[in-house]
């Protein structure tokens, strides 16, 4: 018994989705039949055909309501479907022409969308403009299930046959993501129509943060798959089971590939279909987190750190160098990567000479302020850390159990990085319970003090994961309410808070307008730098 994993859309066209690839990948190990495709895409290279896209140009061009767009879209048009420039290293030496770039492939799939009232696809989002139609509700995913999407022609006209000559038992649906949920649903309605005898089976990362909320995944619209999973050992096995009874199966032998990081089969992915400037290889060097100790965030809920082995990591860059020996970017996509992995992959690269570089997210740990380390980690190939920063507030560090509280550290591992010739992009977090002005000052003058060592910076605004630290003893944080955002957010993993009436989202979004964003190291970090793809490009620009 084989199965297909299959990656929905939309996730960035930058690099190939994981989680469908990793599946596959444990379901060989555990001696069966496996295959994965990214069918995010494919429907990005279906959608912008340039044929296509022009007859919906001369559709929508006859719509009134379109009539100022049209100019925008017959230069999208061009952008993406002659020129593609964001597969040209040369547009990323000049952030005007890259931006531009991207508003050109952000209108096109605009104009892919239009045909189809109340819905539209981005370079990272899915929406649905009818408020009952959320892709965080299910009663939302159970309408959108049945109603024809952006999606529906290339799932008929290429995925579904390409799955049917396959001549696969199962096919498994993984979601990593809420956007992806509406087309996930959908494929599998359309899945039960054109393929009944197929099994369908729903997982993938967002549907085990579902199951570890304890959210129902039963009953509609989760009648449309056979079975919805985890992605545990135990139900990988169990697929894995069929095929390592079957007599006639023989099972490929051990290799030392069978402890490497977990990624993407190398020979089952387009290279050529994605928007980067060079092949960028997703990968986990373990799976689950060595920290689990930050009170926001759900992955406590998920088991322990499962690194991979020090010879199967070595192999496996050596077999990335023998793909792409004109080079590669390595995406590590781990939650927390462990400073001695990232060690030992250096060394490898720089001992070897392998053209390969790399980034990942990594707590602030002291291990990135000691010079040495950084400089073996930049002759070993990393080309920007995405560094958990948070807060320049040691109260609100503690609070959020990033552990010794000290902004000064974040200090120094940024300055040490930047001698060493590592960009960091910097992730900050306001709107903590019981934050004040007097912390968001303090991470403020942290950035500011340090900007030239600052590559760029994602904001965000603490949303509350369900069954976190904090969600789960919320009167210990200072939280005195917590409330979903909509009556219908059934499927959300987050929750809105207040603290004793005061509301520190609203705080601090108003403080970011007006007090953050007017700072002149701020804008002279973020300025020029406004694009969806965020650090999966912004460690070439």
């Amino acid at each position: 018994m084989s199965i297909v994993f299959v990656t929905p859309p939309p996730i960035k066209p930058s690099e190939p989705g994981l989680s469908a690839f990793a599946a596959a990948e444990l379901v060989r190990r555990f001696g069966g039949r496996a295959h994965a495709v990214d069918a995010s895409i494919g429907w990005h290279r279906f959608a912008l055909d340039g044929d296509r896209l022009q007859a919906t140009l001369a559709q929508v061009a006859q719509d009134p309501q379109f009539a100022k767009d049209v100019p925008a879209f017959r230069r999208a048009v061009r952008s993406v479907s002659a020129v593609r420039p964001l597969q040209a290293p040369a547009t990323y030496r000049d952030r005007k022409v890259y931006t531009s770039a991207v508003n050109h492939l952000e209108q096109a799939l605009r104009l892919a969308s239009a045909p189809f009232p109340g819905i539209q696809v981005g370079i990272a989002n899915y929406t649905a403009w009818h408020p009952s139609l959320r892709p965080e509700s299910r009663a939302g995913l159970a309408v959108l299930s049945g109603t024809v999407q952006p999606f529906d022609a290339y799932f008929l006209e290429v995925l579904i046959p390409s799955i049917r000559a396959s001549n696969v038992q199962q096919v498994g649906i993984s979601v990593t993501f809420q956007m992806q949920a509406p087309a996930a649903f959908r494929l599998a309605r359309l899945l039960r129509d054109e393929l009944p005898g197929v099994q369908r089976i729903l997982g993938g990362p967002l549907v085990a943060c579902w199951l570890a909320a304890e959210m129902r995944c039963d009953g509609a619209p989760f009648d449309l798959f056979d079975r919805v999973i985890a992605g545990t050992d135990a139900e990988l096995q169990q697929l894995a089971q069929p095929d390592a009874d079957d007599p006639t199966w023989l099972r490929p032998p051990p290799t030392p590939l069978d402890d490497a990081p977990l990624s993407v089969a190398l020979d089952q992915v387009e290279w050529a279909q994605y928007l980067a400037p060079r092949p960028t290889v997703p990968a986990v060097l373990g799976r689950g987190c060595y920290w689990r100790k930050c009170t926001f965030c759900p992955d406590h809920l998920h088991p322990r750190l499962q690194p991979c082995g020090q010879d199967g990591l070595e192999a496996w860059l050596h077999a990335i160098a023998d793909r792409f020996p004109d080079g590669a970017m390595l995406h590590f996509t781990d939650s927390a990567l462990p400073p001695a992995h990232l060690g030992r992959a250096a060394e490898v690269i720089r001992r070897d000479r392998l053209p390969l570089q790399w980034r990942g997210f990594v707590r602030v740990e002291r291990a990135f302020a000691d010079p040495e380390f950084a400089r073996t980690l930049a002759e070993g190939g990393c080309a920007m850390l995405q560094l958990g920063v948070e807060t320049g507030s040691p109260r609100i560090l503690g609070l959020l159990g990033k552990g010794g509280g000290d902004p000064d550290l974040s200090r120094r591992v940024l300055r040490t990085l930047h001698h060493a010739g590592i960009r960091s992009y910097v992730y900050l977090l306001f709107g903590v319970p019981t934050e004040t002005d007097a912390d968001r000052e303090a991470t403020l003058r942290l950035v500011e003090d340090e900007a030239d060592a600052i590559h760029a910076l994602n904001l965000a605004i603490l949303n509350l994961p369900r069954r976190s630290p904090m969600h789960r003893a919320p009167e210990q944080f200072g939280i005195t309410e917590v409330l979903p955002f909509h009556d219908d957010t059934d499927l959300s993993l987050y929750d809105d808070f207040r603290c004793d009436g005061r509301h520190p989202r609203t705080e601090a979004r108003r403080w970011l307008d007006h007090r953050f964003a007017k700072s002149a190291a701020v804008r002279r970090i973020g300025a020029d730098f406004k694009s969806a793809f965020k650090e999966d490009h912004a460690w070439s620009l």
